[in-house]
Order: C-alpha cells, then sequence, then structure tokens
C-alpha cells in the first residue's frame, strides 16, 4: 500500500551560496532500519499502548534557529534531541539515519510506504513509531511518524534532522502557544486558553486543512487562505495564483544566493524565482499593514516566523480562534 500525505508545506530557506544537495540516504541505513521493521500486527499492537495527557500545560524553551523555533524531545529513551516545531507541517517526521540511531521502529514496507508531497517535488517515506516520545513532563507511546529515507544536505547548515508537526497539537491538547517574546512553548491540555492581562491583542478564526491551521488574508478587495506556518523563518509568503489575482505577478527583482530545502527537493532561490514585492494594504489577524513586503515563492501561501517572532502566538484548539499577544 503507497499512502500520500501533503505536508512539509514550508521549504527551509539558507543563506549563502553553498552546495546544496538532494538524495537517498546510504544503502546501509535504510538496510539497518529494515531489520527491524514491524509487520502490520506487531505496528498496531505498538500504537494502541496507553497514553495519559498531562493535567497541568506543559511549558518547554525553545530557540530560534534560522529563524524558527527549534525545541529539545526524546525518541526511544534516547538524550533530548533538538526537533524544529513546525506548524506548516502536518505530521512529525524524523530522519532514516534517526531511526537507526535511536532504535525507531517502522513498518513493513510490504505493508505500506508513504509517498511525501513537499513544495519543490516528493520522495518515498516510511510510517515509523515513537515508543516513547518524551516532551518535557508529556510521554506519548507508540506515536506514529514519518520517517525521510532522502535528505537535504548543505554546507554548515543548523536545521535540526527533525521535526514536531501540527498533529502533536491538534491531536492531544486544548491550545498552544508560541511565545516568540520569552522563546517559550506551551502545550495546554483539559483547561480552555485565556488570553494575558494586559496585553495588545488580535485574533482570528483558524480552520484546519490537510493537517496544517489557515488563515484569511486580504489585500486589495481580495481574499484568500494562507497557513500559519512556524516552520518558515519568512514573513509573509503568497503564491504565483495569489501574485496574478492582486496583478503583482511581474513585479519584484529575484532573490539570488539562497537555496531552498525540504520534502522533495533543494532549489536554488534563482531556480524558484523567489522574489519580494509590495503590497498597498494587507490584512490578517484582525490588523491592517500598508506597504506590506511579501515573498512570491512556490507552494502555497504562508505566514512565517518573521511575522510571528514579535508575538505570543496561541491556537486555541477547542474554539478553533488564533491569538496574537504583544
Amino acid at each position: 500500500m503507497r499512502l500520500l500525505f501533503a505536508l512539509l508545506l514550508l521549504p527551509w530557506l539558507v543563506g549563502c551560496s553553498e552546495l546544496a544537495d538532494h538524495r537517498q540516504v546510504p544503502a546501509k541505513t535504510l538496510a539497518k532500519m529494515d531489520a527491524k521493521a514491524l509487520t502490520k500486527d506487531q505496528f498496531l499492537q505498538q500504537m494502541s499502548r496507553e497514553n495519559v495527557r498531562p493535567s497541568r500545560p506543559v511549558t518547554l524553551p525553545f530557540r530560534l534557529v534560522g529563524g524558527v523555533p527549534v525545541m529539545k524531545a526524546a525518541i526511544n529513551g534516547q538524550a533530548f534531541t533538538p526537533m524544529m516545531y513546525d506548524t506548516g507541517a502536518s505530521r512529525t517526521i524524523i530522519q532514516a539515519g534517526t531511526a537507526v540511531s535511536h532504535g525507531v521502529s517502522v513498518l513493513n514496507a510490504e505493508a505500506a510506504t508513504v509517498q511525501l508531497q513537499g513544495v519543490v517535488g516528493r520522495e518515498e517515506g516510511r510510517i515509523g513509531l515513537l515508543n516513547p516520545l518524551v516532551i518535557g513532563d508529556w510521554t506519548l507511546n507508540g506515536y506514529p511518524c514519518l520517517v525521510r529515507t532522502f535528505e537535504n544536505r548543505v554546507v554548515h547548515s543548523a536545521f535540526p534532522k527533525s521535526l514536531l508537526g501540527f498533529d502533536l497539537a491538534h491531536r492531544h491538547c486544548t491550545y498552544l502557544t508560541l511565545d516568540y517574546r520569552t522563546q517559550h512553548i506551551t502545550f495546554g491540555f483539559g483547561s480552555a486558553f485565556k488570553p494575558q492581562a494586559k496585553t495588545r491583542k488580535a485574533q482570528a478564526p483558524f480552520t484546519v486543512k490537510q493537517g496544517v491551521p489557515h488563515i484569511i488574508l486580504k489585500s486589495g478587495g481580495k481574499s484568500w487562505e494562507a497557513i500559519v506556518d512556524s516552520g518558515s523563518f519568512n514573513g509573509i509568503e503568497i503564491s504565483e495564483e495569489v501574485a496574478k489575482r492582486l496583478g503583482v505577478q511581474d513585479q519584484g527583482e529575484t532573490i539570488r544566493g539562497m537555496y531552498l530545502m525540504g520534502v522533495g527537493g533543494t532549489v536554488s532561490s534563482h531556480q524558484a524565482n523567489l522574489r519580494t514585492v509590495k503590497l498597498s494594504d494587507l490584512t490578517l489577524i484582525g490588523d491592517r499593514f500598508a506597504q506590506a513586503e511579501v515573498d512570491i515563492s512556490p507552494g502555497p501561501p504562508r505566514v512565517g516566523s518573521f511575522f510571528l517572532k514579535d508575538y505570543c502566538v496561541t491556537f486555541d484548539l477547542k474554539r478553533k480562534v488564533l491569538h496574537l499577544e504583544w
């Protein structure tokens, strides 16, 4: 069985003109991973292990690495390892090398493989089982993830090899807070989210489509959906289709000397025709911005961490409301 996941909707942009490539992981790594493969029945049995949700919120620090939040989590009883928290990814993802080094079991390829659809292409992956995944005081037994069998390589890249997807909060929490000002992430359980007193606030409804949160943006009397994507270091990104609707598709100079890295491949900013344009007005999350700079880039429209970095950002997962506080 082959399944399709459209999940890494954000490419990672890394600076400099250093060589970057995209290739399958070494055959030895794949062989070691397959040596621990589980049958479908074994996989489902381990997935069925009981989980107890924490009785109070779990708060952990994160760092901004390349402009995106990176926190620490433990996989299969190993030491805590850096993992990006990416609200633009619908599933938690690890690399095949991490699966081998941390003893992560995968589902036998005869039972199922996955096709991972990214912004710049598609690649084959596997289904893994984190047993357990530990985030602060929160332990998840038998937590399914996706395992990449391809990798992006770039010289001196600081990005972590694994990421926690939006599924983690969406499936288990009542709210998720990314406080960029204090650099803390909070997973809320049971109790409803309460905004802080004596802060300026804005809010907007969001919907979850294909496993990731979307909000509505407006400019020039036209509106479109965008993913709220903590895994993007950019600010506001629009697609070529939205650029045409707004009449700015022929504006802006192409950005050079950068690479877009993610599921499915690595391309230069020149190859992707990445460019910056100005919109005379832009409305999002209850606020209006004049002469707003946005990037025209591959993939769906996104609101990334460069925009979010000035705020405490909360996804109220019960009411489906996005809150900004500052």
